[in-house]
C-alpha cells in the first residue's frame, strides 16, 4: 500500500494492467521485444554464416552480437511508436478494443516458408485445404508429410554432429602430432650400443 499511496501523494497515475493482457498492452512487449528478439538472430546467423559453423559462441561473443541488435531496434521512433500502437501516449483504448472485437484472419506469409521441420505446420495446411479428410491418398500424403520431414530433421542433426565431430578430430590431430627431431628411419630412440 505505500507505493499506491506515494503515487497518490504525488499525484501519480497508477496504471494496473489485467492479468495475462501484458502481451497486447505493454510497449516493450508489443512493439520492442519482437524487433530485437529478430535483431539478434539475424546477428547470431550472421555470425554463424561467418564462421561457417566453426565456432561456438561464448560469453566474449554474446554482448557485441547483442549491442548491434540492441541499437538496430530500440530507437527513439520505435519506442515512441510503441507507446501510440499500444493507445497509451496519445491516449487511444480504441486501438486496443479493436484488436479484442476483431477476429485475426491468418495470413498466407506464415505458410509461405515451410522448412522440413515444420511437420505441424504442413499437417495443418492440408487440413485447411482438403475438406475430405478421411481419404486414404489424404492420410497418405500425411504419414509422407510426416516421414519426410522427420527424415529431413534427423539428416540435419546427424549432419550438424558430423562436422562437430570433425573439428573435434582436428583439434586432437593438431594435439597430438610428434615432434621429429630427426628421419623416422634415422631415428634409433636414442639408444647407444
Amino acid at each position: 500500500m505505500d507505493f499506491i499511496d506515494y503515487c497518490d501523494q504525488n499525484k501519480i497515475l497508477l496504471a494496473i494492467f489485467p492479468p495475462h493482457a501484458t502481451h497486447t498492452l505493454q510497449p516493450l512487449d508489443v512493439a520492442l521485444f519482437k524487433p530485437l528478439s529478430t535483431a539478434y538472430s539475424n546477428e547470431l546467423s550472421s555470425f554463424i554464416d561467418q564462421c561457417q559453423e566453426l565456432l561456438t559462441i561464448t560469453k566474449s561473443h554474446f554482448f557485441p552480437l547483442f549491442y548491434r541488435a540492441w541499437e538496430a531496434s530500440f530507437k527513439e521512433s520505435t519506442i515512441l511508436r510503441a507507446f501510440e500502437v499500444t493507445g497509451l501516449s496519445p491516449f487511444n483504448s480504441e486501438v486496443i478494443l479493436q484488436k479484442f472485437r476483431a477476429i485475426a484472419a491468418e495470413s498466407d506469409s506464415e505458410w509461405s516458408n515451410l522448412s522440413a521441420s515444420d511437420w505441424r505446420k504442413i499437417r495443418t495446411l492440408i487440413d485447411r485445404a482438403v475438406t475430405h479428410r478421411e481419404s486414404s491418398k489424404i492420410s497418405q500424403l500425411d504419414r509422407t508429410v510426416h516421414r519426410l520431414s522427420s527424415q529431413a530433421k534427423v539428416a540435419q542433426n546427424e549432419i550438424r554432429d558430423l562436422k562437430e565431430a570433425l573439428i573435434n578430430e582436428r583439434k586432437r590431430r593438431k594435439r597430438d602430432k610428434p615432434l621429429l627431431l630427426q628421419e623416422p628411419e634415422e631415428y634409433n630412440g636414442g639408444a647407444a650400443f
